[in-house]
């Protein structure tokens, strides 16, 4: 059975190469750009030594003859593929611009870009490695100097400003700059820590730790490490979902999409020197207790709640891992940077205890939208996700859980409950078992063709559902947002080719990628690695792809970006998220429709669902003035730079806090509940869901003008 996952960067591949024959050439060619350097490691500190092996060759082959033959675009690896590849590798270390000069990226995109395809398909890793030892050596020199500035006591209020996201800034061009990029990094840290309430010689002795720790982690890195970073620096020149996974990675990453784990139930991932929150996995921990935030940073843990937590910005991602896993029922506590908010003047300590993951289901509520003439009934569903247990079903187990299944049963308990429309919720959907997609659209539109599938080959295979039938004809609504991916693209499109519902909501993610993973076994090792490749694209049954574009709702509903109050930037969902938002990502397309008993819905009928949302949302000043609070909280929140001078950035954070706090009691006050006294605090609240109130008006509208005998008649019962 092919599974289709959320869109994900990738989990943990946290590893980095090790040399072959033109070493004496690249050891020189590496001492000259050290020259200015910093020096290098500290007495008594040994670095894992790096070397190319056999079974870096193999599967260096291996991943070609796959990115070659199997790929869905079946690239040439050539020298523009070599160029991207060696970008990507440079960005990978570096990607903050903190260690590399702009005359070393240019001296080795110069040597090596146009070569490094020939030097793969040779086993020949030597510039990689190379590389690597150079960033090694500067980034443990860069430690020695960071405690030798800490020795000096830094003036803590000068004129400066750090740059929170430095990506798109061009790395430095002289050693100088440097070393002054450098002092002003260890004055923002020291002023960050600080401002979690420690003094100056605990910030101080914070973040000797933090370096001494990075360093060990740097030196930890070995050589299956760096060919992991190298080969996902590839694999990403290819496209955003294709990725290499080391033997260790792959179990890691295994064991995350397994989701049964005790834990506390969240998908984690490397963002520069922070732990990322990239999913709050739905029946977990976390999620039940509702203040983690996928976009959260996490950047202390206490493993044993014992009040003692352990910086862990700068560590490797499985060893915090292994810091926050532990057995069912004991306690951790998590220091959280909330996302966004990379100045890290508000984080706050989460206490959760382990527990184990288990997958949330479909779950239905039934609200009533008032009218003139009275009120309607609209069932919701809300599908977290595609999900099937298929050892349940081997072993004969009457309710396995499938999410065909629930709904089927849920719509059925929501008409006995009198809903006379349907709104199913698709927000924040990832994905899951394509079958379960399929089988689930079949509910609402019938036997039929559901999705198109090509493969590398040109080959398409129409995918339809067999057995199925409707279940639920009657008014219809699919709520989706950006976060709406893969498999909950296939079924919004299948609704809305169909012409049996209406989409509302944000354009969706558009991923319309189809990966298969490969084995690649390794010389005398009993675990192999794993390639994740794309292999293929869904397509609509109308031919247009699902890729990139994602599917447009009929109606776009201003509140389905919006998660309330929207205080944090990570709560307003934009176009930076996306497949369009990922490098690299294959392009839109279409293929030849296939006959599929379909049609849209009337054009007549959507304009004026339109129509009454619009007039709806312009006679709403309540929600004008929310929106304008979303703005302006996020105009208060969004930041590219902050002063290097701890008064000024206490006052400047208290200020931000205290008028982002007023603006949000003002909100609560005006919706009848009560004022907080932190932010932190509405991270556990129950707050309106604005756009699911909004697209139950919606199917409202819709359940009134399909009584009706045609739109035209019908525009008096909108009301």
């Amino acid at each position: 059975m092919r599974i289709i996952t959320a869109p994900r960067a990738q989990a943990t591949a946290d590893g980095l190469p090790a040399p072959g024959a033109r070493r004496t050439a690249l050891l020189v060619a590496a001492a000259l750009l050290l020259i200015g350097a910093t020096a290098g490691p500290s007495p008594g500190d040994t670095p894992e030594a790096l070397r190319i092996t056999d079974s870096h060759r193999e599967t260096v082959a291996r991943v070609l003859i796959y990115a070659e033959r199997e790929h869905y675009e079946q690239m040439d690896v050539d020298d523009s593929l070599s160029q991207q590849t060696l970008g990507n590798f440079i960005n990978l270390l570096d990607g903050q611009r903190l260690y590399f000069l702009k005359n070393q990226e240019d001296y080795f995109l110069r040597r090596y870009g146009s070569r490094l395809d020939d030097a793969m398909r040779r086993g020949e890793l030597n510039p990689v490695f190379e590389i690597y030892r150079l960033f090694r050596a500067r980034m443990s020199g860069y430690f020695d100097f960071a405690e030798a500035y800490l020795d000096s006591e830094p003036a803590l209020e000068t004129e400066r400003e750090w740059t929170l996201d430095r990506e798109d800034i061009p790395r430095p061009s002289s050693q100088t700059q440097m070393d002054e990029l450098w002092r002003d990094r260890v004055r923002h840290e020291l002023i960050s820590l600080m401002l979690d309430e420690r003094s100056y010689e605990e910030a101080v002795g914070a973040l000797r730790k933090r370096y001494a720790r990075q360093r060990k982690s740097l030196y930890a890195q070995d050589s299956d490490d760096v060919f992991a970073y190298f080969m996902n620096a590839f694999t990403h020149a290819l496209d955003p979902h294709s990725n290499y996974f080391s033997p260790h990675n792959y179990e890691e990453y295994r064991i995350q999409m397994s989701r049964a784990y005790h834990g506390v139930g969240a998908s984690l991932g490397m963002e520069d020197d922070y732990v990322l929150v990239r999913e709050v996995l739905p029946g977990g921990p976390a999620d039940k207790d509702g203040r983690l935030r996928a976009g959260d940073r996490i950047t202390g843990v206490d493993g044993s709640a014992s009040g003692d937590v352990t910086d862990v910005v700068g560590w490797r991602l499985e060893d915090v891992v292994e810091l926050i896993r532990g057995n069912a029922g004991t306690p951790v506590v998590l220091r959280i940077l909330p996302g966004g908010d990379s100045a890290r003047s508000e984080s706050f300590l989460l206490d959760l205890t382990r527990g184990r993951v288990t997958l949330a289901g479909a779950e239905k509520e039934l609200l009533e939208v008032g009218r003139e003439n009275g009120r309607l009934s609209v069932g919701v569903i809300r599908i977290p996700n595609f999900y099937f247990d298929m050892d349940g079903r081997d072993a004969g187990l009457e309710d396995y859980p499938s999410s065909t299944r629930d709904v089927r049963r849920l719509v059925e308990e929501l008409k006995a409950d009198g809903a006379q429309g349907l709104v199913l919720d698709l927000r924040r959907n990832g994905g899951g078992h394509l079958q379960e997609a399929i089988s689930l659209a079949g509910l609402f539109v019938g036997k039929g063709p559901v999705v198109q599938m090509r493969d590398s080959a040109l080959r398409t295979q129409i995918l339809r559902n067999r057995r199925q039938t409707p279940v639920w004809e009657g008014p219809l609504v699919v709520l989706v947002d950006r976060l709406s991916a893969s498999a909950s693209e296939i079924l919004a499109a299948a609704i809305q080719d169909y012409g049996r519902g209406v989409v509302v909501g944000q354009r969706t993610f558009g991923k319309g990628t189809v990966q298969n993973i490969y084995r690649i076994p390794r010389r005398q090792e009993d675990l192999p690695g794993r390639l994740t490749l794309t292999m293929g694209k869904y397509y609509r049954v109308t031919g247009e792809s699902t890729q990139h574009r994602g599917v447009a709702p009929d109606i776009t509903l201003s509140a389905a970006g919006v998660e309330l109050p929207a205080v944090f930037p990570s709560q307003v969902i934009g176009d930076e998220v996306g497949e369009s938002a990922s490098d690299n990502a294959l392009p839109w397309d279409t293929i030849p429709q296939t006959n599929y008993p379909g049609r849209t819905v009337d054009g007549a009928t959507l304009s004026m669902l339109a129509t009454n949302y619009q007039r709806r949302e312009s006679e709403d000043a309540e929600w004008r003035q929310l929106l304008d609070r979303v703005r302006s909280m996020q105009e208060i929140s969004e930041r590219r730079s902050v002063p290097i001078h701890l008064e000024r950035r206490r006052s400047e954070d208290e200020a931000r806090r205290a008028q982002r706090l007023a603006m949000t009691n003002e909100w609560l006050e005006q919706n009848g509940l009560a004022s907080i006294e932190s932010l932190e605090e509405l991270r556990g609240m129950d707050l309106p869901d604005m756009a699911l109130e909004q697209a139950s008006e919606v199917a409202a509208d819709l359940v009134r003008l399909q009584a009706a005998s045609s739109p035209a008649t019908a525009t008096s019962s909108l009301n």
